[in-house]
């Protein structure tokens, strides 16, 4: 079946549309609430200072036990708040969550005579997870203040009739790469967490990471106020026993502990090698006088992932992670 490229801008402007309209604008995070203390708190450091965790959160998986952490510089009550919703965000992606991926995929060569050969490519991909509504109850194992105020929290999830908390999220990727003499890429991440005790008070937090996976621009709010992080920067011990020597690069923990962790995951999931890929060449172009040639193909994927994490060390103020991504089956679509 032909397949015009008109149809296809015209399903990205449709789906881009989509995305501007439910993710989080500069507009959104410029929000301050009258009340700005309850989420943000002042916090002092000596220069220099290295951040030593405990030994818990680099501890083995656990079943139905995951580590929360919220951002830094927030008011101990509202940090547990955020830290408690993020705890239930990675046990939903353990419990299985269903994955949409397209990606739109270019690639040209051409090739005149006694001359080098001109490439390029680009690759646009977007996703979703989406959770729906889990009413859960839980108990917090350790919890833990680091003297910049992140809480680092370990939650056992567990069956019981009885609901401690309600929890719905959302998470957006965007991930755009250009290589035309030189690499280029962009990524944009959001992730929307709802939580409330059931039935009573709510909260809703969003994290942002722009730019590029190396030097992100992370944006966060809770209840529509921004939280603001120090601009001094964030710097960990490295961990006692060294679990690792591979030469994969670690992610900078200078954003914190929660900014770095999420660059990890979304790094994990792009690199991941999906078995099931639905893939459609949309246009396949040669002309052998030039020596050139035009392609262009979507993947689709859609599946149902199980997704756990693993700190594995802390290394020169950079994060180690092993995600472990299993595809439980393909969904099938009309």
């Amino acid at each position: 079946m032909k397949c015009d490229l008109s149809d296809i801008r015209h399903s990205w402007v449709v789906i881009f549309m989509i995305l501007l309209f439910f993710s989080p604008t500069d507009e959104m995070f410029a929000q301050v609430a009258s009340a700005d203390t309850i989420y943000n708190h002042s916090y002092d450091w000596v220069a220099g200072h290295r951040e030593a965790l405990p030994e818990w959160v680099f501890a083995p998986r656990q079943q139905d036990r995951v580590i929360g952490v919220s951002d830094p510089c927030m008011n101990p009550e509202a940090a547990r708040i955020q830290a408690l919703q993020r705890a239930a965000y990675l046990y939903s992606l353990q419990e299985g969550v269903h994955l949409n991926l397209l990606s739109d995929v270019f690639s040209s060569t051409d090739t005149a005579v006694n001359t080098y050969e001109d490439e390029r490519n680009k690759i646009l991909t977007l996703g979703v997870i989406e959770q729906t509504v889990r009413r859960e109850a839980y108990r917090i194992e350790e919890e833990y203040t680091s003297a910049y105020g992140e809480k680092f929290i370990q939650v056992s999830f567990m069956q019981a009739d009885s609901c401690d908390l309600s929890y719905h999220s959302v998470s957006e990727l965007m991930f755009l790469f250009t290589k035309e003499r030189v690499e280029e890429e962009e990524i944009k991440f959001n992730l929307l967490l709802e939580s409330g005790n059931c039935p009573e008070e709510s909260f809703q937090s969003r994290f942002q990471m722009k730019g590029t996976l190396m030097s992100p621009c992370i944006l966060s709010c809770m209840n529509g106020v921004p939280i603001r992080p120090s601009q001094k920067g964030y710097w960990y011990e490295d961990t006692l026993c060294v679990q690792s020597k591979e030469s994969v690069d670690g992610i900078e923990l200078k954003g914190g502990f929660w900014s770095a962790y999420m660059a990890s995951f979304v790094k994990s999931l792009l690199l991941y090698p999906f078995s099931n890929v639905d893939v459609r060449r949309v246009s396949d172009e040669f002309n052998g006088g030039n020596k050139s040639s035009r392609a262009l193909y979507r993947e689709k994927i859609v599946t149902f992932l199980s997704i756990s994490p693993f700190v594995k060390e802390i290394r020169n103020n950079r994060l180690y992670m092993d995600w472990q991504i299993t595809e439980q089956q393909k969904i099938n679509e009309k």
